[in-house]
């Protein structure tokens, strides 16, 4: 599991849990409400009741006792009122009688158009203000007539709002303070169940680096097997790795005791026989280097740079003394190759040596990392366009040097091209040939 994937499953968890949270505090927002308007029209219905129970016609007005009813009826401004309506000629509803508590009020009953014994509990909007109202038709039996009446008990919008807001308040609170405390649990519980998923990835990475070479962290049961199927892995790799350098090796001594016979016989002298001789031995020693070559390795260990090419300048400046030769080289002290220390020895070697031929008195090293980039140049008479692409055919010389067998490039491209780089050849600006070895990251 990379560490991109891990962040996008706790991303996944809390964004999940932030969709939940909101979705619960709809759901109790909108039970508490409907809750509260049924509570409320409950109370109504009990006022409703009280009042039919007292209601009076006396003398043809409508009448009802101070006794019955609740106090909020004669309080202005209580939020709570009733009235009761009665349908004149012209078919529309007449106040009949209204509480104290509705003096103070903008309110106009609606017209009713209940069937007698029906009652409905309904919001309705009057001098833009919001009520809620509980009303009934009825016919009222006073003896001598059956009257038509509609009682309304009516509640201001505010009387319901005030409490649902006051809950929706501290339900808000809380669940802020869940959400907060959540978020922190599953950052929690996510660095604490990815802990060992990043240190075995933080491992894998050194490993590839080359700043060790096992698995050494104490991990939870799920990945002890990983790591140690991994572990075992490396050793393999090292054992078949070194089991197969000194089967090389025993085959290179193998080899060159015979050769070495050969080229001390009479018959060596002659030309044809000579030249044999030196293709076989250069032969044998460039499939040694190409076997015995980590390009190929998943894990490649890590080494500065500066002390190998130190050695091999001091080595070319007394090989070729004669030239007095001039060997700048500019690479940082913390400039690292990942591989096999043989492998860079083999590619600076070559070219190196190959510019030292070629220069009249200068060469130039340029060591660029991130990524690493060798610039090999010199201030000889350079290499012609046309022939660039054979200089890597095993055998071909483009120079008349009298050492060297021709495959000294063609083992630098191979060893290049195990590490997955790339080489290629320019005019350089001190006159003569530009080699520019690029290695990925």
């Amino acid at each position: 599991m990379t560490l991109s994937l891990k962040l996008r499953q706790g991303l996944v968890s809390i964004v999940l849990l932030l969709l939940l949270l909101p979705s619960s505090f709809i759901a109790i927002d909108q039970a508490f409400f409907t809750q509260l308007l049924t509570s409320a029209e409950q109370k109504l219905e009990v006022h409703m009741y009280a009042m039919l129970s007292d209601l009076k016609i006396i003398d043809g007005k409508i009448e009802l006792s101070n006794n019955t009813l609740s106090p909020d009826f004669f309080r202005p401004d209580s939020g709570l009122s009733a009235y009761v309506t009665s349908v004149g000629n012209n078919n529309t509803d007449a106040i009949v009688w209204q509480s104290d508590s509705s003096l103070s009020q903008s309110f106009s009953p609606p017209d009713t158009n209940l069937v007698p014994g029906e009652h409905s509990f309904y919001s309705y909007s009057s001098a833009n203000e919001q009520y809620w109202l509980l009303s009934i038709a009825l016919l009222f039996d006073s003896g001598e007539q059956t009257r038509p009446l509609a009682i309304h008990i009516v509640q201001t919008n505010s009387m319901l709002i005030a409490p649902y807001l006051s809950f929706r308040n501290t339900l808000l609170t809380w669940f802020i303070w869940i959400a907060a405390a959540l978020v922190l649990l599953s950052v929690l519980a996510y660095y604490w169940t990815t802990k060992p998923l990043t240190k075995l990835d933080q491992e894998i990475r050194k490993l590839e680096g080359g700043e060790q070479d096992h698995l050494n962290g104490q991990y939870p049961v799920e990945l002890t097997n990983i790591k140690e199927d991994l572990n075992l892995l490396l050793a393999n790799q090292n054992r078949q790795k070194q089991r197969y350098r000194n089967h090389l090796s025993d085959l290179a001594h193998a080899l060159k005791t015979p050769v070495a016979v050969l080229k001390t016989s009479p018959l060596s002298e002659q030309p044809e026989l000579k030249e044999q001789l030196d293709r076989i031995s250069a032969m044998i020693e460039h499939q040694l280097k190409r076997a015995s070559s980590s390009g190929q390795d998943i894990w490649k260990k890590q080494f500065d740079i500066l002390p190998h090419v130190d050695k091999l300048c001091n080595a070319l400046q007394k090989i070729y003394r004669d030239k007095s030769l001039n060997i700048e080289v500019d690479c940082a002290d913390n400039a690292t190759f990942r591989g096999d220390e043989t492998d860079l020895m083999e590619i600076l070697g070559n070219l190196l040596d190959n510019a030292c031929k070629a220069c009249k008195r200068q060469v130039k090293l340029t060591v660029i990392q991130n990524p690493l980039n060798l610039i090999i140049e010199d201030d000889g008479p350079g290499i012609a366009k046309d022939a660039r692409k054979k200089l890597f055919t095993r055998g071909t010389r483009l120079d008349t040097y009298k050492d060297g067998h021709g495959v000294g490039l063609s083992i630098v491209a191979e060893l290049v091209s195990s590490y997955s780089g790339g080489m290629q050849i320019t005019d350089s600006p001190l006159g003569g040939a530009r080699f520019e070895l690029i290695f990925p990251e």
